[in-house]
């Protein structure tokens, strides 16, 4: 299946193309606007064609072969006072979008099979108490206007080859983005609280979930037009914020009065103010089943690694050559060297095994910043051709788990690094070393990335 992404670089775009690489979705082509960006935002194997919706400029053969649209591109709503120009471009970045995908898919001699788009729960308005599933009437207001001129041109353009569908999203919580970006910071300093009365309902929904319903709406026949992308447990915001302080062990004794919110936000503050008791009945009816109902689950996910001060770091990178090739040379741990820049002095003392294997104790030196320091790991896993995980013994960091692992995806190796560490001295630590070691981390991978990338694809 060929699946077309718009948006693809965003917040739910690069989790979703994530999530469908790992699930064996790896014919994916994407349109952006910048595809030299896209490139270097995405390090999957894509097909990347270009688009500029305001103009109405495609390029040519995009929509050729694709047999699924997933559409999610659009301006964002919670960015900047909602300023006439702003509402402008709300509205028109969805309209143009759309209306040029279909007029580009009705060219083609053989359209997609499915065609789903993004829309929100703004849909349905401000509506107090009242539960809401996709068979409530649309609610008034700007967002709900706008949602609702969205929903027309994504299933209503007279394809009847295409089936079409669309997502009502709801408030999206992650760990790199959406509404917890935004609302971590003051609450992580203890001056969080409720927002207006605290009353309003908020319909949330975690982004493993919402990604979940995308995939899930992609290989399933769907019976309707309209689905709510959210939980199934909505929540107060009075709720809401009791639940994170609690996950962040953090009071929440500072409200913030809806007279504030629209002095500071202007009209946008209508989607902190509005109440929206949305459930997702027609996805619970057809079968899709979530990973976190519940939000102190959703929240204690996200905030894992974050509560006990570890950061990680997440990288994938494909080259064109077999998983044996390709494993055989990380699992050789004097190739470490090589994938090390020079400054480090890095080199492979020894290890108390002839091959790696679980169990294997391997002995490092090497210096940060001229100083010489020594490092022990561990094998604790090891999958021939498929994972292993080296665990620091001794070394320079509190924690440092790094998973390998190597998919074979499109005639090659998808390698995905996953670092969990922590830097030694707590909170001080953190706060004193923690920007400098993610510079070097980032340079360390940087140079990896350009040396895998030469000795395996050149």
């Amino acid at each position: 299946m060929k699946i077309l992404i718009t948006g693809a670089t965003g917040f739910v775009g690069s989790r979703l193309i994530e999530s469908l690489f790992l699930m064996g979705h790896a014919n994916i082509r994407i349109l952006t606007r910048n595809r030299l960006s896209a490139l270097n935002h995405i390090p999957f194997p894509v097909e990347v064609y270009e688009w500029d919706p305001d103009t109405s400029l495609i390029e040519d053969g995009a929509l050729v072969g694709v047999n699924a649209v997933i559409h999610l591109a659009g301006e964002s709503v919670a960015e900047g006072r909602w300023t006439a120009e702003k509402k402008e471009k709300i509205l028109s970045s969805r309209l143009k979008s759309t209306q040029l995908l279909i007029e580009t898919i009705k060219q083609q001699q053989y359209p997609p099979q499915k065609f789903i788009s993004a829309s929100a729960i703004g849909i349905y308005g401000d509506r107090g108490e009242e539960s809401l599933n996709g068979d409530s009437a649309n609610g008034k207001g700007f967002l709900a206007d706008v949602c609702k001129q969205w929903e027309e041109l994504s299933l209503y353009h007279g394809i009847s080859a295409m089936n079409s569908h669309v997502l009502r999203v709801g408030i999206v919580l992650g760990e790199n983005g959406g509404a917890l970006k935004k609302m971590l910071p003051p609450f992580k300093a203890g001056v969080g609280g409720k927002l207006g009365s605290g009353d309003q309902y908020m319909s949330w929904i975690h982004i493993d979930d919402l990604v979940g319903q995308f995939i899930f709406m992609l290989e399933n026949k769907m019976q309707h037009k309209e689905y709510n992308g959210v939980s199934p447990r909505p929540v107060s915001n009075y709720i809401f914020t009791k639940i994170l302080g609690r996950e962040l062990n953090r009071p929440t004794l500072f409200p913030v009065p809806a007279i504030g919110l629209k002095i500071l936000f202007g009209e946008m503050s209508k989607i902190l103010l509005a109440s929206q008791k949305v459930i997702p009945t027609r996805l619970m009816q057809e079968g899709y089943a979530w990973k976190f109902r519940s939000l102190k689950d959703a929240l204690r996910d996200i905030l894992i690694h974050d509560n006990k001060g570890e950061e990680v770091i997440k990288k994938y990178q494909w080259v064109f050559k077999a998983p044996k090739e390709v494993f055989s040379f990380f699992s050789n741990e004097k190739n470490l060297e090589k994938i090390t820049p020079a400054y480090m002095n890095f080199k492979v003392l020894g290890k108390n095994t002839s091959k790696i294997q679980q169990g294997t104790l391997i002995d490092y030196k090497f210096k940060i910043h001229g100083f010489p320091l020594t490092w022990t790991s561990k094998i604790n896993s090891f999958q021939d051709e498929k994972q292993f995980i080296d665990e620091q013994v001794s070394g320079p960091y509190q924690k440092w788990v790094h998973t390998h692992n190597f998919y074979e995806v499109k005639s090659g190796t998808l390698i995905k690094d996953e670092i969990v560490y922590k830097v030694p001295f707590g909170f001080f630590g953190k706060l004193i070393a923690g920007s400098f070691v993610k510079k070097d981390l980032r340079n360390i991978f940087n140079f990896r990335h350009k040396y895998i990338n030469q000795y395996f694809n050149l």
